[in-house]
């Protein structure tokens, strides 16, 4: 039995309908012309710089325009108005810039250097289309090219990452507004239950936890960290980056189950001829840390293909608690790790024939990280466990696709992508027990690894009077395997965790309505359609017995323009994702006794933890987003949007919200109670490992040491344990607001970007009072939002960015309940290139200056029930102990 109680019976009907749109998709479908370079379309586009006047002109015509920023750089469009084809507006825009303009698909046009079209082109028999190969990566789209323009994206450029002052990626998305560092890697060990030890930079849009935002490398899954929860963005060089796109919007329909909390997809550079060497050295004005970075780039074009290789060192030392005053209460130990990291990374692509086209990417990292702490335990302040903590991680990916052009509108993709991540490490414990030393020493090991096998048709169906229906039909094979252990945990033997998952899917797009149509109050209208079949398999050896069955989730999408520099658009979709496999897996499990007052008596707890409850199911999601886009011909863009995300069954720890659960028992029924009867002690105590024991009671013997706390009436059990909760939603908005104008002085950029969580609740099950999961520490702030300005002239660019954290609540605070300060920050980024600003060769000189004035996180009071374990001043989840952090570099384009 499947989700909800699905038949066998269901699940075959299902499959039956997608492969039969599939087979009703190559039946009736019928050439087209190029319908993009015919349509007409009224411009008015300013004199601005060629990367804002090709955004322009894209969202004036409805196409998606991807230009390298190495090309565009320091170029300037003229005014293009009036009525015209798109062709023409980009012939106008182009004229004497080195660039033209390729169109990939009807609704998507790349930019190159006109050299590129001049080269001969191989051929082993005439083409019967004038387009070239489609290889534009969407992001929120199996339909290559057509940009999903009803949900919410943001794309981020290199130049973008550039200005931010972020000089790794880990940086860069650590100032994403929607972005929230639940698994942050400042002060590991001090998050409850998020030690992060192998200092993991993961995403998790909206603070829904990590695992429920999708995480790309040219539209492919990345290999999983963090004991297979998460990907590590850190192994990916900036200077390898095209583009960042932010789906902030649910998209399983398009992607499969880990896209509740929506996608961010990291697009390789492409189109780069030449090399790129940049170094760069700096740290934090405040203390002992330092980081270096170094990256070298190759790229190269022909006449039938390019590719692109990238290789970036990264080292930075560690910053000390005892160089932060706030932290030098929770003992001797570390703030950020010290970390080495070693990564490569390419991109090709070759045409075989007219017809048949081959893309790769692929690389490869090494990432060496050492941590050091000491927490404090709730339990007893004399007890004190001391942690030294190495590990190095190794990962691998590669990607191979093959495309076959059937007709000039219509085209079969193969594609395999395989990703696999070895941890290693060993910990080093001390645990000071007056009188007694306890030393031990703990080798941790895991691995993972995903193999991606997807092969889908797509093309258009027949012409609507607005422009062909677009489709796309497929399927695939997912397999998933983990083997090994999280740190600072018992490792038991076990085989090989394992899943495979037969997917199925299907998405139309539709242009209803276009402008040269004249209807009234409709200058545009377009709807999209995507659903998603997944069967989940166990595949463990010994096997878990864990299938969850199949599901079936859908997603519609509506865009209308009711005049040109409106748009307003709305997404409705669904959501189911399996446990993940090492939250099925008891590797690691483990429980403690300890002393603590309860209700304000002496007691005793008896604490299962790092595994899930034995009934532990899937979770579901409803996701709403809608907003609009506002873009007048002046060059500024607002836009809004409202989200709401319904979990059902979502799996997390019980919540506390804040509340101490020792202080409170009686509200949170499901974190802290009594034992309901000898055998489920026992059963707790069989079934994982006794981790520590600051108790005289003897529990060697399950049956015995169960009898003997059932007969006390001072123990209670603090079940840190994974379960599906009973509730768990949140609402919000997303705000943005930018524009570009030309000025005497430079080229002006500014924008703003906000996100705002209206209501964040969650409920551990119906018995557990309804508890903010929002504005708590460890939790995200009800508002965060970054404004940003530049100014270009010639070779030189300059640009400020202001991050800001609203305040909120602390209520675990040892002396009742904290008002946290809102943490605004400055950064400031300088660069200069002195070969002038036509230029893509020459030296460039950078100075990035992130927190200018050294402003210190607010200060937070660690008390019993808090997020954050350790007593180390502030909340890692909203901010972070570098201070002001100073970076000079370097790069030259060859």
């Amino acid at each position: 039995m499947g989700r909800g109680g699905k038949s066998l019976t269901g699940r075959k009907k299902r499959k039956a309908l997608l492969f039969g749109i599939a087979a009703f998709g190559v039946g009736i479908a019928a050439p087209y012309a190029a319908y993009a370079q015919q349509q007409t379309f009224t411009f008015d586009i300013p004199n601005q710089p060629m990367s804002a006047a090709l955004l322009t002109l894209g969202r004036q015509a409805g196409i998606s325009i991807l230009a390298s920023t190495s090309l565009v750089e320091g170029k300037r469009a003229p005014d293009i108005r009036g009525e015209m084809t798109v062709q023409v507006a980009l012939d106008r825009m182009l004229a004497g810039s080195g660039l033209s303009a390729e169109f990939v698909s009807a609704s998507a046009v790349r930019i190159v250097a006109a050299r590129r079209l001049e080269a001969p082109r191989k051929t082993s028999a005439p083409s019967s289309s004038p387009v070239e190969p489609d290889t534009v990566v969407v992001t929120g789209s199996n339909i290559r090219g057509v940009r999903p323009v009803a949900s919410p994206i943001d794309s981020y450029s290199q130049q973008d990452i550039e200005r931010s002052g972020a000089t790794t990626t880990e940086q860069f998305v650590g100032k994403l507004p929607q972005n929230l560092g639940t698994l942050s890697q400042y002060a590991v060990g001090a998050m409850l239950g998020q030690p992060n030890l192998d200092s993991v930079t993961a995403i998790d849009l909206r603070g829904l936890g990590v695992g429920t935002t999708l995480t790309l490398l040219n539209g492919h899954r990345m290999a999983l960290s963090n004991s297979g929860q998460s990907a590590d963005v850190s192994f990916i060089p900036a200077s390898a980056i095209e583009r960042v796109d932010v789906l902030t919007d649910g998209a399983s329909a398009i992607y499969g189950s880990d896209a509740i909390g929506g996608v961010v997809n990291f697009v390789l550079r492409k189109d780069f001829d030449g090399a790129e060497s940049r170094v760069s050295h700096g740290g934090a004005t405040d203390g002992g840390m330092r980081q270096t970075d170094l990256s070298q780039t190759f790229g190269r074009s022909w006449a039938d293909g390019q590719g692109v290789a990238a290789y970036n060192y990264h080292a930075a030392s560690a910053l000390k608690r005892t160089e932060r005053d706030y932290a030098v209460a929770a003992g001797p130990g570390t703030l950020t790790p010290v970390d080495t990291q070693h990564s490569i990374i390419g991109a090709a692509t070759q045409d075989l024939s007219d017809r048949v086209h081959l893309a790769f990417d692929g690389g490869a990292g090494w990432k060496k990280v050492k941590n050091f702490y000491s927490d404090l335990t709730s339990a007893s302040q004399s007890a004190r466990t001391r942690t030294r903590y190495t590990s190095q991680t190794d990962q691998a990916f590669a990607t191979v696709g093959l495309t076959y052009d059937i007709s000039d509108t219509m085209t079969a993709d193969v594609t395999g992508s395989w990703a696999k991540l070895d941890t290693t490490g060993e910990a080093e414990l001390v645990r000071i027990n007056t009188p007694t030393q306890v030393f031990s020493r703990v080798d941790t090991s895991s691995w993972n690894s995903q193999l991606d096998l997807s092969a889908k048709l797509q093309g258009s169906l027949f012409e609507l009077p607005a422009g062909p229906l677009k489709f796309t039909v497929g399927g695939g094979l997912l397999k998933e395997r983990f083997q090994g252990v999280g740190a600072i945990q018992r490792k038991q033997s076990i085989g090989i965790l394992g899943r495979e998952s037969p997917y199925a899917f299907g998405e139309l797009y539709a242009l209803l309505v276009n402008p040269s149509m004249q209807i009234p109050m409709v200058h545009s209208l377009s709807l999209s359609v995507a659903g998603r079949y997944t069967d989940y398999r166990d595949k463990s050896s010994p096997a878990l017995a864990r299938d969850f069955g199949d599901s079936t989730d859908p997603k519609i999408g509506v865009s209308w323009s009711p005049v040109q520099p409106i748009v307003i658009r709305a997404t409705y979709g669904t959501s189911f994702r399996a446990p993940s496999l090492t939250q099925l897996d008891m590797t690691g499990a483990s429980h403690f006794l300890l002393p603590q007052t309860v209700a304000g008596s002496p007691s005793i707890l008896l604490v299962p933890s790092a595994y899930s409850v034995k009934d532990l199911g899937p979770e579901t999601a409803r996701i709403f987003a809608g907003g609009f886009d506002y873009a007048p011909a002046f060059g500024l863009r607002f836009s809004a949007t409202y989200y709401n995300i319904d979990y059902t069954d979502r799996i997390a720890q019980a919540p506390a919200g804040g509340l101490n659960p020792f202080a409170t028992p009686d509200r949170l029924p499901d974190l802290i109670y009594r034992p309901p009867s000898a055998a489920y002690v026992e059963q707790l105590l069989a079934e994982t490992p006794l981790s520590q024991n600051l108790t005289t009671i003897n529990v060697s013997d399950p049956a015995a040491g169960a009898a003997a706390l059932y007969a006390r009436n001072d123990v209670w059990i603090y079940d840190t344990r994974l379960r599906n909760l009973a509730v768990s939603k949140q609402d919000g908005l997303d705000l943005k607001v930018s524009q570009s104008v030309a000025t005497p002085v430079g080229d002006l950029n500014a924008g703003i970007t906000a996100s705002h969580i209206l209501h964040y609740k969650q409920q551990g099950s119906s018995a557990s009072a309804v508890l903010p999961a929002s504005d708590i520490p460890g939790g995200p702030a009800d508002w965060r939002g970054r404004a940003q300005l530049s100014l270009s002239r010639g070779g030189f660019n300059g640009s400020f960015g202001v991050n800001y954290v609203d305040d909120y609540i602390n209520p675990a605070a040892p002396t009742g309940a904290q008002h946290i300060a809102s943490w605004t920050t400055v950064d400031a980024n300088l660069t200069y290139r002195f070969s002038g600003e036509n230029s893509r060769t020459g030296p460039r000189l950078s100075l990035s200056v992130q927190n200018l004035f050294g402003r210190n996180p607010p200060y937070l009071r660690t008390g019993a029930g808090s997020n954050i374990s350790a007593p180390v001043g502030f909340d890692p989840a909203n901010s972070n102990p570098i201070g002001r952090f100073v970076v000079l570099g370097f790069t030259q384009a060859w």
